[in-house]
C-alpha cells in the first residue's frame, strides 16, 4: 500500500519486480508447445526467483 512496503517486497524478489499476468501466459504458452514435449513431472515456478531467495521463507 505504500512505497516503503513495495520496496520491502521487491527486496524479496531477485528479479526486482512483481510479476504480471503476461509472465504466466508466456510460461503456459511455452509449456503447451511442442518445444516442451519431453518435460514431464516437474514443477515450474514463475516467480522471478522469489522462492530461491534465502529470506523468502521468513519474510525477509
Amino acid at each position: 500500500d505504500t512505497p516503503e512496503a513495495e520496496a520491502d517486497l521487491l527486496r524479496l524478489i531477485p528479479y526486482r519486480r512483481v510479476g504480471d499476468p503476461e509472465d504466466i501466459a508466456n510460461a503456459v504458452t511455452v509449456l503447451a508447445s511442442d518445444l516442451m514435449d519431453y518435460v514431464v513431472g516437474t514443477t515450474l515456478y514463475v516467480d522471478g526467483g522469489m522462492t530461491l531467495f534465502p529470506g523468502f521463507a521468513t519474510g525477509g
